[in-house]
């Protein structure tokens, strides 16, 4: 190998040496950044959903037994009640892109299910001795929620969100025995995908939302999809 060879090998060599990483360098940087940049498009700071869905809702206990001086033995069962929600949200990450984020909502929403009273008359056990009556309530209301949600990125644009936190229910046009307000707990999980966004809810029902002696509370399941926009 000739001596001119040799030093054009190891000025190859050198600059391969001293540039690439850098060159590497700058290219990640830029990579980071238009990942960064695809991502806050997306999941950026201030974020609209208009959303709606189907409330599958029921009253619980499911079934308690009570004692009562005119029959012998009262037993109530809980049926379901299938309606929907519609409503508006607000979300809004702690930084420019962040896993964490606090989400509020606007809904009108429907709820309720049935109570089913069986008295018996403490002459038999027989179902033919026993007096059957029911109680259909549906439940409308205007609910606020506010959730925390932390992110869990599956590529550029869709994540799943995991949330959780309180809601109150201002209740209109409700029979003499419900409460004017509702107030519990919800848990969820969401699924955003560009525009387009999905979640699960459940609602366990925490205080007591009918005057009566059973503590009867208000659940509920959610399913919403939604459309989801926000600043450029």
């Amino acid at each position: 190998m000739s001596f001119m060879t040799k030093k054009l090998l190891s000025v190859i060599l050198f600059c391969f040496v001293t540039v690439a990483p850098s060159f590497a360098q700058k290219f990640t940087k830029r990579e980071q950044a238009r990942r960064e940049a695809r991502e806050n498009y997306y999941f950026c700071g201030n974020m609209f959903t208009f959303t709606a869905g189907y409330n599958h809702s029921w009253l619980t206990p499911s079934a308690v037994t009570l004692k009562s001086d005119v029959y012998g033995k009262s037993e109530k069962i809980c049926n379901t009640k299938d309606a929907f929600n519609i409503g508006f949200l607000w979300d809004y990450a702690f930084k420019k892109y962040n896993r964490w984020s606090i989400q509020t909502g606007l809904y009108y929403t429907v709820k309720g299910g049935e109570h089913l009273y069986y008295y018996d008359n403490g002459l038999g056990a027989g179902p033919q001795l026993k007096e059957e009556n029911t109680v259909k309530l549906k439940n409308q209301g205007i609910e606020l929620q506010c959730l925390l949600r932390r992110s869990f990125l599956i590529a550029y644009d869709q994540r799943v969100t995991l949330n959780v936190g309180p809601y109150i229910t201002r209740l209109i046009d409700t029979p003499s025995e419900i409460k004017g307000w509702d107030l519990g707990a919800l848990v969820g999980v969401g699924y955003d995908y560009k525009h387009l966004s999905a979640s699960v809810t459940y609602q366990p029902g925490v205080f007591a939302h009918i005057a009566d002696q059973c503590n009867t509370r208000q659940a509920n399941i959610s399913l919403n999809v939604g459309f989801r926009f926000w600043k450029k």
